[in-house]
């Protein structure tokens, strides 16, 4: 569609009549607007869906464990009780290792309501100390619920805090017993002082909604200004500590025996993180398989290794990349005996390299992977999750003709190069967990 209209200008009256033009415009301009002023850092993405979504998300930067998470629970209770919204409108709040964010959701025409009640997220913390004190309880309760008795949860904080060493994201986002034990309304409202600000914000609404008409409501809401909202989204950096290797045990006599193998590696060149995202999950759509070149041949069917696996790869950033292996073992094999097993054969297909066969067969059915460009209702659903999705994790999203354009680019030998990446050497977690006596 994009190529079409790019043609449009070139020759306009070659083309099409001026009406197609302007309908040509219109459609394109739908799919994928930014507006930035001095005030506002605003995504605005239409879809067919009959309400609107609202959602603001902010840079939290913090390294220690679990406030950022306290701090969204007081923020949001204070923007959301000092409105007195009633209790049947739909809203929700989250943090993860990047950003919290914040969301509601409405009738096109409850647009200023909306953004109004958002607007207070920016201002300063004035809930009462009981009901931040209670808070933090909830939080407690919300960590028993998360991580008591739940083996998995458990090691994924632990392989994170070794996988991304050094790195803000190694920092648990719920925090240990004592770290929320620790939290006071002083260190809340400081952390909340220094990021809930207008020009640390990124505001991404959806819907049936237009550009035009958000930006109307932001006026209408007395949406504050910031400074230097100019800029583009900072994206978060990584960099991977020594290559290192831990083993987690997780004895649980009633448990199945499981284990999650991941790894994190550096490459030896930046990649576009859309297209990096692209070769990891191909790449991973590919071991997954029973081809030449998959895991399933080796591990399940060929040799009743791994009862079940998963695999799957992506980018940390566009320097480097992460494995996750994920497998059950078949009766009598133990949990080290599986894990040998699979990096061995991971060798053994990284040192002969995916073949041509297997790359086009799974190529032929990544389409998927994207919307179909031709219909446009979906298209515009799709790049409205995709453009949450991007700026929840702090990046800046491609507008949708570059989107389509990462497709044609999918390379075969960059595809090997990612393989001989992750079956080398880099920071290496193992977890097993289960009955004892299957470890060994």
């Amino acid at each position: 569609m994009l190529r079409k209209f790019l043609e449009i200008l070139i020759h306009p009256y070659e083309r099409l009549g001026i009406i197609a033009i302007i309908t040509l415009f219109l459609l394109f301009w739908l799919f994928n607007i930014l507006f930035m002023s001095q005030e506002y850092r605003v995504y605005v993405q239409s879809t067919g869906a009959q309400e609107v979504q609202a959602h603001v998300i902010i840079r939290h930067g913090n390294t220690a464990p679990g406030l950022a998470h306290y701090v969204e629970h007081l923020a949001w209770l204070n923007a959301v009780g000092a409105k007195q919204r009633s209790a049947d409108r739909h809203s929700n709040a989250w943090t993860n290792a990047y950003a919290v964010g914040y969301w509601l959701s409405g009738k096109p025409d409850e647009l200023d309501d909306i953004l109004q009640t958002l607007s207070g997220l920016f201002d300063p913390l004035e809930v009462s100390l009981e009901f931040a004190n209670e808070e933090r309880d909830i939080i407690s309760r919300e960590y028993e619920s998360r991580m008591v008795d739940r083996p998995d949860a458990q090691a994924t904080e632990s392989m994170n805090a070794f996988l991304y060493a050094e790195n803000a994201i190694a920092s648990s986002v719920l925090g240990t017993p004592d770290d929320i034990s620790g939290f006071t309304y002083d260190n809340a409202r400081a952390l909340h002082a220094v990021t809930h600000r207008p020009e640390n914000a990124t505001l991404v609404v959806t819907g049936d909604i237009t550009e035009r008409e958000v930006s109307r409501a932001l006026k209408e809401a007395n949406w504050p200004e910031g400074q230097n909202v100019n800029a583009d989204i900072e994206s978060p950096t990584f960099e991977l500590a020594a290559p290192a290797e831990t083993l987690l045990r997780y004895p649980e006599k009633d448990a199945s025996a499981r284990v999650i193998f991941r790894r994190v590696v550096a490459l030896p060149e930046a990649v576009p993180f859309d297209l990096l995202e692209a070769h990891t999950t191909l790449l991973g759509n590919i071991l997954n398989t029973n081809l030449v070149g998959g895991l399933a041949g080796p591990l399940r069917f060929d040799a009743a290794i791994a009862r079940r696996f998963d695999v799957q790869i992506w980018p940390v950033d566009e320097r480097h990349i992460e494995l996750s292996f994920t497998a059950r073992p078949d009766r009598d094999v133990s949990l080290t005996a599986m894990r040998t097993v699979f990096e061995e054969t991971l060798a053994e297909i990284s040192g002969t390299g995916i073949p041509d066969q297997t790359y086009q067969r799974v190529l032929s059915r990544f389409e998927h992977f994207w919307p179909d460009w031709d219909d446009g209702d979906e298209t515009a659903r799709w790049m409205a999750d995709y453009t949450l999705e991007r700026v929840s994790t702090l990046r800046k999203p491609l507008p949708l003709h570059d989107v389509k354009r990462l497709e044609q680019t999918l390379a075969h030998q960059t595809i090997n190069t990612l393989l001989n990446e992750i079956a080398g050497e880099g920071r290496t977690a193992v977890a097993f967990i289960g009955p004892k006596e299957r470890f060994e």
